[in-house]
């Protein structure tokens, strides 16, 4: 998308200056621009185009911002822009699961399909005190750059996170990834799947090849046990979690996002690990399709 210049103090020269509350000034600079865009749009192809341009490519005020560290909610990140980045790091993450991400002292979380770092910066930032370890594992490359990126930022506790560039598979090798495409458009959540016919999209293309593991092979090196996981991979959990016999024996939490059809297969896995479940439901997206959660979690040794 072209971006229109607009005659205002460089954002550079404000920083130096020492001159800035980052995301609250940026907001309003990014406000600005976004009018400016509308005003210049409107004179080259009239109003009607104008908003049926800024609809179909889904253009948001977050997508004027300079592609800067900011501070948000206590965590410094970098939001690529025309990306959902902020919207995933800036907003709540899923309060309906929230109360499971519990910890105790020393315990090693996984991240798979970490994105931006949407759960491991906050949960590493949450929990700098316990000394929670975390393992952040995300195939698409362009996704682990930033995600790399942020966990430089927090010097507090990046060395709390190891990032690694595999998807998470029923083998070892490489693995076509496919991009979501929704309405025809390049997805801004950069939804990406190992899964040709994953059900999650009628429209796929294929992206590009990547490296492909098992959770086992991955965490083969992890000195630590590992205790809590999150797993979101667009389809592909039930291919991962067949092949974590070792990882899933070491457990004690885990929490699936699932898509319908999957819904009795990852509950079948999980219940032959002795996990107790709990299902959470909700309609989701334009055409109310059902996805939700399901949480896992051992009774604790006596």
């Amino acid at each position: 998308m072209e971006q229109i210049a607009v005659p205002l103090i460089s954002y550079k020269s404000i920083i130096l200056c020492g001159m800035v509350d980052t995301l609250s000034f940026f907001i309003k600079y990014a406000k600005f621009r976004y009018r400016i865009h509308r005003v210049i749009l409107r004179l080259k192809i009239g109003k009607k185009k104008r908003d049926q341009y800024l609809k179909e490519n889904e253009v948001k005020i977050v997508d004027f911002l300079p592609e800067i560290p900011y501070i948000v909610n206590g965590v410094r990140v970098v939001p690529r822009k025309f990306t959902n980045d902020f919207d995933l790091l800036a907003w709540p993450r899923e309060e309906i699961i929230a109360q499971y991400f519990t910890f105790r002292d020393g315990e090693t979380f996984v991240d798979v399909g970490a994105n931006v770092g949407k759960y491991c910066l906050y949960i590493a930032k949450d929990n700098q005190d316990k000394s929670v370890n975390i393992i952040a594992i995300e195939a698409h490359p362009e996704n682990y750059k930033a995600l790399c990126k942020n966990i430089e930022l927090n010097r507090n506790f990046k060395n709390r996170i190891k990032p690694i560039n595999k998807a998470v598979s029923d083998h070892r090798g490489k693995v076509m990834m496919y991009e979501n495409l929704g309405s025809g458009h390049r997805a801004r959540f950069e939804t990406f799947t190992i899964i040709e016919n994953s059900g999650i999209s009628e429209n796929k293309v294929a992206a590009l090849e990547v490296e492909c593991d098992t959770l086992d092979n991955i965490l083969a090196n992890v000195t630590q046990k590992v205790d809590v996981m999150k797993i979101d991979i667009e389809g592909a959990e039930v291919m991962a979690l067949k092949s974590a016999t070792k990882t899933l024996r070491q457990l004690r939490s885990i929490i699936v996002e699932v898509h319908d059809y999957h819904f009795e297969d990852i509950r079948k896995i999980l219940e032959g690990y002795n996990f107790n479940l709990q299902v959470i439901k909700e309609n989701w997206g334009e055409k109310g399709e059902v996805h939700g959660y399901i949480i896992g979690q051992k009774v604790a040794e006596a």
